[in-house]
């Protein structure tokens, strides 16, 4: 397969890389995690604009974003020489590490007729982000960010795991697993015919 996933890292370490010549998304993890990029490789073409939380979380009612970056001085387009000015946000679940393996089944297959050849699980790579919770947020709450990506596939499997691994119970009342700043195709303030 020439498209094979990896996980590279750049950037003198501060940035994790998630490819496979289809597609790339490129995550600042320094000071705090924040996809920063996602590309379509095929035709240079960039989908983010503005660098935001990796998920958003409310638990016992109060909102935590998950990563993320403040300070971008345009949210309509995101330059590179920005990142370095960026701050993390008090408020949001901090990055502490991650793990990179092989991708995994998730739910059983049942294989039929004709697909006696085919891999389980599609191969590929994951990636984990791991993040604890702020100063000022629910004690002992720990938050995985899930991704896959396979060979051969513009796809990204990505999902949570939220752990509480404090002394009092909490209560998740809303996630949000993924919501990307992206360019629009065409903007049109008159009436159009068709949208694209």
């Amino acid at each position: 397969v020439a498209a094979r996933a990896e996980v590279l890292t750049r950037a003198e370490g501060r940035e994790i890389v998630l490819q496979n010549g289809l597609v790339r998304r490129v995550f600042r993890i320094a000071p705090d995690a924040a996809t920063v990029s996602l590309e379509r490789l095929s035709t240079s073409e960039e989908f983010v604009r503005a660098a935001g939380p990796e998920a958003l979380l409310t638990i016992d009612g109060a909102a935590h974003p998950v990563g993320g970056l403040l300070g971008q001085p345009n949210r309509a387009f995101l330059r590179p020489e920005w990142l370095d000015a960026m701050t993390a946000d008090p408020k949001a679940f901090r990055y502490v590490g991650h793990t990179v393996g092989a991708t995994a089944p998730r739910l059983p297959w049942k294989r039929t007729a004709g697909d006696a050849e085919r891999p389980w699980p599609p191969p590929g790579v994951s990636l984990t982000l791991r993040f604890d919770a702020p100063a000022a947020g629910p004690a002992g709450v720990s938050v995985d960010v899930h991704y896959e990506l396979y060979d051969g596939l513009p796809a990204i499997s990505k999902w949570l795991t939220v752990r509480n691994g404090g002394s009092r119970p909490v209560r998740l009342e809303r996630c949000v697993a993924e919501r990307i700043a992206v360019v629009e195709p065409e903007s049109i303030v008159e009436g159009a015919e068709r949208w694209r």
